[in-house]
């Protein structure tokens, strides 16, 4: 087996990563790179976004753009994977942007946690993982003895994050290579404030507050059902229909299984309901347009949380955007990593014990994880570098 970072051994986003047989070629993920971060590299690659086919299937870890977003450029006829809530969740957000792509997202093949996808010679098992995307996963390759391990982007400390570590143990066991997000590597943090302490601080912040804004992505599930579960009963939980369509999406998939993903009680924003809002208060969440900061105008004395990463309010990767709307609110920070803590990448080193050696990439700081001192081989690859197993 060959592994080829194409792009993301020393930045964060924009990962594509190839792996490849004598018989079988496969990528993982199609991103586009965050704004502000430069050139580090171009996505023309041969038979796969150039030239004629030669891919035999790609599997997107998780929707967002970083890792999805070229899939636009992918050659027709080459299979794309994702996972199937992750799917519909893309569609309807590609159908509310108008985005001409919808057709596209419509032919993915879609799978489910722990489906082994076999690939010429190759067998690939996505295994479910904790994100600040919903319906994410790592992928586990094996092919002539092989095995690989692909996390994507995950972390420990989300709802479900507990779950990981035992389900590397009973279902992947030890790995040839382990291929790791390192996002927290250029942070000081070895540890992330949990979701549930943030759902903990919604609940005092939702009870002395009686209007709370707050501005979150809108695919950022466990952040919404965080707040959703921490809103009084007494209040409402607003959003417009776009969003709701979302949680909608969610709630049918996962209501039988977990309260937390019910998302049934939320109303959709509408001035005849004014009145009733004013009365009872609200946690309402907001994108950053005129039409919501026409909303929170009539609110004044609310309060109102910044839910997203820091470094999309200043900095290289400022979303204008973003920074114009919140410029005139008083928006306090709310937020926790979607990505692993040291800690994490540490434990997940541990439960897979990489014989041949870790790959950090989607990291600035891919070095820092020397700092752990593990008793692993550690290879720094350079973009479209060729690794063989």
């Amino acid at each position: 087996m060959k592994i080829i970072i194409h792009r993301g051994t020393k930045q964060i986003g924009g990962c594509i990563t190839e792996i490849k047989t004598d018989n079988g070629r496969i990528f993982i993920d199609m991103g586009e790179e965050l704004p502000g971060a430069g050139s580090l590299g171009d996505f023309w690659i041969d038979g796969v976004t150039a030239g004629r086919p030669d891919c035999d299937a790609i599997f997107i870890t998780h929707y967002h753009g970083d890792h999805a977003g070229l899939y636009r450029d992918v050659l027709p006829g080459i299979p794309i994977f994702m996972g199937e809530v992750a799917r519909e969740l893309f569609l309807a957000l590609s159908t509310w942007i108008k985005d001409d792509g919808a057709e596209k997202i419509r032919s993915f093949k879609t799978f489910k946690a722990l489906d082994r996808i076999v690939v010429k010679d190759m067998v690939v098992t996505p295994l479910l993982v904790d994100h600040s995307a919903f319906d994410a996963y790592m992928f586990l390759i094996e092919s002539g003895g092989r095995r690989i391990l692909h996390t994507g982007d995950f972390r420990l400390h989300g709802f479900r994050g507990k779950a990981l570590i035992p389900t590397l143990e009973k279902y992947v066991g030890t790995v040839d290579v382990l291929i790791t997000e390192g996002t927290s590597l250029s942070r000081d943090d070895r540890t992330f404030v949990e979701e549930r302490e943030l759902k903990a601080n919604a609940q005092k912040i939702l009870a002395e507050n009686k209007y709370t804004f707050v501005l979150c992505s809108s695919m950022n599930i466990d952040r919404i059902a965080a707040l959703y579960h921490a809103t009084p009963k007494r209040k409402y939980f607003i959003c417009d229909s776009y969003q709701k369509d979302i949680l909608d999406i969610v709630t049918s998939h996962a209501k039988d299984r977990t309260s937390l993903y019910n998302f049934q009680k939320v109303t959709v924003y509408g001035s005849n309901l004014e009145d009733r809002f004013r009365e009872c208060g609200f946690c309402m969440l907001v994108r950053s347009n005129d039409y919501f900061s026409r909303v929170m105008q009539k609110y004044p004395d609310a309060k109102f949380l910044y839910s997203m990463w820091d470094g999309y309010r200043s900095g290289k990767y400022q979303n204008d955007e973003i920074a114009r709307f919140i410029a005139d609110y008083n928006f306090i920070s709310f937020h926790t990593s979607g990505h692993a803590s040291r800690d994490a990448i540490e434990a997940v080193c541990r439960a897979v014990s990489p014989k041949i050696g870790i790959i950090p990439i989607h990291s600035e700081a891919p070095r820092k994880l020397e700092d752990s001192k593990m008793d692993y081989a550690i290879k720094y690859l350079q973009d479209k570098e060729e690794f063989n197993l």
